[in-house]
């Protein structure tokens, strides 16, 4: 049976609930609410994005007019995008980044008591473990910020998993996170940490690594690069567990 680590948005308010209730943790993982479907068919179109997208894009601005390609590409460059990168192929992630901060901003769900203050939920499949590696470069997690934003987190509640019990981090935490996995050196760090041998010998999960690792990995730490970004904007505290 595969190991999910799956994340969840709630409010500080809901998060307190939680601490006094922490029996309804389970059901803050288990319902996923309305906005689960919709957030599966995002993020298969964020992929779907990030390959073909921009040569799409590009060949849109060249059949613009003069004035109207002009607008368009000073809004692209406006969220990070250059037109004439896109004219080669590239831009994908960005692209897809934006994405999924459009998808990842939906409405708190309105259903059972743990539904009300809850944001965003997001998985990291089982690249969660592969990800904490390229973080930090251990096993388990230790007292740095990016050791912590996987395997970290405050106990809350009983394991109904399996793997342990839920953990969660304050809003105060998840700003801080937000900022150690924005830091423009980050990516560059982490790419130097991939070493399929060593992973596979230290027994990063799920076993097996090879040099496509960081094909998917990367996109993963994106995925929760973005999430953490998003809650730390909205004051959103953030839970986690392995299922």
């Amino acid at each position: 049976m595969s190991m999910i680590a799956r994340f969840v948005q709630v409010t500080p308010a809901l998060l307190q609930k939680l601490l006094g209730d922490p029996e309804s943790v389970e059901e803050l993982f288990n319902d996923e609410g309305p906005g689960a479907a919709p957030a599966a068919a995002m993020e298969n179109m964020q992929k779907l994005f990030a390959s073909r997208a921009p040569a799409l894009l590009a060949g849109t601005l060249e059949r613009m007019d003069p004035a109207h390609r002009e607008a368009l590409t000073k809004r692209l460059e406006a969220l990070g995008l250059d037109a004439e990168a896109l004219q080669s192929g590239k831009g994908g992630d960005v692209l897809a980044g934006i994405m999924t901060r459009l998808g990842q901003r939906q409405p708190p769900a309105a259903g059972g008591s743990a539904q009300q203050g809850k944001g965003a939920v997001i998985s990291l499949d089982k690249g969660w473990h592969g990800v904490h590696y390229l973080l930090c470069g251990e096993t388990e997690p230790g007292s740095t910020v990016a050791s912590q934003a996987v395997m970290g987190g405050t106990d809350i509640g009983e394991d109904f998993s399996g793997y342990g019990a839920a953990r969660y981090f304050s809003a105060a935490q998840v700003a801080a996170t937000a900022r150690e996995l924005g830091r423009a050196s980050l990516e560059t760090e982490m790419k130097a940490r991939f070493d399929p041998p060593r992973m596979t010998s230290s027994g990063i999960y799920p076993g097996g690594w090879d040099v496509t690792g960081a094909d998917w990995l990367m996109p993963e730490f994106r995925k929760l690069r973005d999430f953490y970004a998003d809650a730390s904007a909205r004051g959103f505290a953030v839970l986690t567990c392995i299922e």
